[in-house]
């Protein structure tokens, strides 16, 4: 039997739970979080779910966790992240991890986090999961890697900050890049609240370019968006995907795709996991690399505009 361990019960961290119950093996699955509240909104959650040869343990403490863990899902927020790994990795043996974004708010933590991981030697991924969606692995097989890829997404106030990393991420693995810029004179220059307590938003279009002569504009608007769409162009192709039906048209041929939600990937991931010791998700390596070049564009613009003298940006 395998052990899991999801350290975090909110929102996302109940769907992971949701998703590993429906992994094909047989697993001892420990949820923690200090808040008693979300562990019982999550044990509800996980027993929705119909599963065999899975047992569950919602616990406050990590004293109450077993010592070696084959996987752990870091599905806290942003800011006590980094704690919650060192409090982990420094009391269990760890195989393999998956942390959840946006990674860190401090720059200083990707360094000691990379530092730590490679001292215990867990194998480490990042959870941006279009890599995992059908859509994306068709869209890839009709990328002309020669040619340059143009990625846009617009939409209506859809958490600009909070999900940028995510379609950088797709669009790297489609375009091929390895480094790429980001130009912010488009951002409005107004900080908003973000939906989750104590973390901050943008609107307006962020715009990335590549060493290869690809670009990702990215728009989040107050105005309404009617189907919102990733368009991509790529040489002769141009590809319309939208995201929340399935749709994905090749130079105007349809194509229906499956429509993924994070419970329906998380048992596909701790699989691929424990069977085959790696995942279609980014490494720590290349998505901390995604994250530290956007939060050191990002970060001061945020810190200008609201006055703060911190070296921490509250990304969610």
């Amino acid at each position: 039997m395998k052990t899991i361990l999801i350290a975090g019960a909110g929102q996302l961290g109940s769907r992971h739970l949701q998703g590993v119950k429906t992994s094909k093996n047989e697993l001892d699955i420990w949820v923690y979080d200090l808040s008693r509240e979300s562990l019982k909104v999550a044990e509800e959650r996980y027993n929705q779910v119909e599963s065999e040869n899975k047992t569950a343990h919602f616990v406050d403490s990590l004293e109450d966790v077993p010592n070696n863990i084959d996987v752990l899902i870091v599905a806290s927020s942003s800011k006590p992240r980094a704690i919650i790994v060192k409090q982990v990795l420094a009391s269990k043996k760890v195989k393999y991890m998956v942390l959840e974004k946006f990674l860190f708010t401090r720059m200083s933590e990707y360094e000691e986090i990379k530092q730590l991981i490679d001292e215990k030697g867990v194998k480490t991924w990042v959870n941006c999961p279009r890599r995992m969606w059908d859509g994306y692995s068709l869209i890839s097989q009709n990328i002309d890697s020669n040619k340059p890829v143009f990625f846009d997404y617009e939409n209506t106030d859809w958490g600009l900050c909070c999900n940028t990393v995510h379609y950088i991420d797709i669009f790297m693995l489609l375009s091929g890049s390895k480094s790429f810029a980001v130009n912010l004179d488009r951002v409005e220059p107004e900080v908003v609240d973000s939906k989750r307590v104590g973390y901050v938003e943008l609107h307006g279009e962020e715009v990335f370019t590549t060493d290869n002569g690809s670009e990702l504009r990215l728009l989040s608007t107050m105005k309404a968006v009617e189907d919102a769409k990733v368009v991509i162009k790529n040489g002769s192709n141009t590809i319309l995907y939208y995201e929340g039906t399935g749709k994905v048209f090749i130079n105007g041929e349809e194509h229906d795709v499956k429509v993924h939600y994070q419970s329906g990937l998380s048992g596909i991931l701790v699989d691929e996991l424990l069977e085959k010791g790696t995942c279609r998700l980014a490494t720590y390596a290349e998505s901390s690399y995604y994250h530290k070049t956007y939060l050191s564009t990002i970060a001061p613009f945020i810190n200008k505009i609201k006055g703060w003298t911190s070296d921490a940006c509250p990304i969610t």
